[in-house]
């Protein structure tokens, strides 16, 4: 005989909650610094006791003597001068290479931002899509699986997110401009664009959607022989055909009128590293014409007076106005306490990248880059994960040979010689691999997996295929001349 009972168990768990500081902490270190800026004067009008300090130089929020700059943390020689700068490197202000990149980059996740505030979403949903948003490769597609977000969530932010959550938001930013943004592979992203363009009803469209959907293969390897019989077509309809898929975009996130906004949009970095031609790296925050801050001094002496008294001396106005100045000093001391919390941790972090990848600051050579994740930054700053993560979003850096976003230095590894080589450093020799090969009989996946096992670099086939999916770079079929 069973019974079915109510069991009361008790369970002891421990959970970490954020005090009001360290949230504000952690929000201001998330903030780049034209956002920082725009915080700081939100708050001086909110608090009139926060106020900005006088200064007969610049007026502007430089960091303690001795803080900004880190000579010591960061001090590296090399026989290597600025002026040396080989020609395929761009130059600080060159609109080419990497830099030109970066930026278009920058101004496309700025677009998509924008249109958040355009559906109505919960709270838990905003931040989801923001995540979703700075995951996108910089053609605008999504590589990243869904499983990974999910457990990049809940571990570096603490999010809880189904897949079937996960997959909600995506779609929503799927009906984002430009169409085909959040797309997870090619075909994915030109469906999308037939879909949600004008006239997808039209029978034109229609043939389209069914070419891309049962036919995707053979449009790959430019089969229009074989597609003509397979969905019945006239020579017309397929050159309109063939028309149509030349106007699509495989590239959502590089779109024409991103250029126009790349034009535009001015980068401001968070940080300035340069390298003298002496090979010394120097380390400092951009903070700009930031206004340094102080608490009021009126306002605090108020405040010590009225603390000398006891409560009962003081009148019903007098008390109010105790807790008002009280509460006004208080806030304006935990900003300030807070943006210097914020100084010293993105200085910590800064200074710990520029330790691991100094043979790029000291070369410009991005094949220079080591393996190197939040985890490690963690270690070397004493810094949780979740604050390297915070440091590190939405950040740029401002080198001796370019502009670059500061997620550009986490970089994933692989094994050469029984050590650790940047996936960068992979993606260069199959890059050198390809333009070397005989473009009459070019060099299968299969072929250079072979070639960088003869290097050292144990890598699988797939892998190999996915790093030069990664650069753009067609298969051997595709890139084969026939002429």
């Amino acid at each position: 005989m069973s019974a079915n009972r109510n069991i009361q168990t008790q369970t002891l768990s421990q959970v970490q909650t954020l005090s009001p500081q360290q949230l504000l902490v952690a929000q201001l270190t998330e903030m780049p610094v034209e956002e920082l800026r725009s915080r700081v004067e939100r708050e001086l009008e909110e608090n009139p006791t926060l106020e900005r300090m006088p200064s007969t130089e610049s007026g502007s929020m430089e960091p303690d003597e001795g803080g900004g700059n880190e000579n010591d943390a960061a001090d590296f020689t090399a026989d290597y001068s600025p002026d040396d700068v080989p020609d395929f490197i761009p130059g600080q202000g060159d609109n080419g290479g990497a830099t030109s990149q970066w930026r278009d980059s920058r101004s496309f996740h700025d677009q998509l931002e924008e249109q958040i505030g355009y559906f109505k979403l919960s709270e838990h949903e905003e931040e989801l899509l923001r995540y979703l948003i700075g995951s996108l490769d910089n053609d605008g597609l999504l590589r990243v699986p869904l499983t990974q977000i999910q457990d990049e969530l809940e571990v570096y932010h603490n999010l809880q997110a189904s897949i079937g959550e996960l997959e909600h938001v995506l779609n929503i930013l799927q009906h984002f401009e430009p169409a085909g943004v959040g797309a997870r592979n090619l075909r994915e992203c030109l469906l999308l664009q037939v879909q949600l363009g004008p006239d997808s009803e039209s029978h034109d469209k229609k043939q389209l959607e069914t070419l891309l959907r049962n036919y995707f293969d053979l449009l790959m390897l430019k089969r229009w022989d074989r597609i003509r019989v397979r969905m019945h077509l006239t020579d017309v309809e397929v050159a309109r055909l063939q028309y149509d898929v030349r106007h699509l975009n495989p590239r959502p996130g590089n779109s024409p009128d991103e250029s126009i906004e790349h034009n535009q949009h001015h980068i401001s970095p968070d940080f300035i590293v340069e390298t003298d031609s002496y090979g010394q790296v120097t380390v400092n925050l951009a903070y700009g014409n930031m206004p340094n801050l102080r608490a009021n001094q009126e306002d605090q002496e108020l405040l010590l007076q009225y603390s000398k008294q006891k409560p009962a001396q003081l009148s019903p106005s007098e008390r109010d106005a105790l807790t008002y100045v009280r509460e006004n000093v208080g806030r304006a001391q935990q900003f300030i306490d807070a943006i210097q919390t914020r100084r010293q941790n993105l200085l910590k972090t800064m200074t710990a990248i520029v330790k691991r990848q100094h043979l790029f600051f000291e070369t410009g050579d991005d094949t220079q880059l080591i393996p190197m994740t939040m985890g490690d930054l963690s270690k070397d700053t004493g810094l949780h994960i979740s604050s390297i993560s915070r440091a590190a979003n939405s950040k740029w850096v401002q080198t001796t040979f370019g502009t670059y976003p500061l997620k550009w230095f986490f970089t994933t590894a692989a094994r050469q010689d029984g050590e650790n080589v940047s996936i960068r450093k992979i993606k260069a020799i199959l890059k050198e691999l390809i333009d070397k090969e005989d473009k009459h009989n070019p060099l299968s996946d299969e072929t250079l997996t072979v070639e960088l096992r003869k290097r050292n670099i144990d890598i699988a086939r797939r892998t190999t295929a996915k790093y030069r999916e990664s650069m753009g770079i067609p298969v051997a079929r595709l890139r084969k001349t026939t002429i």
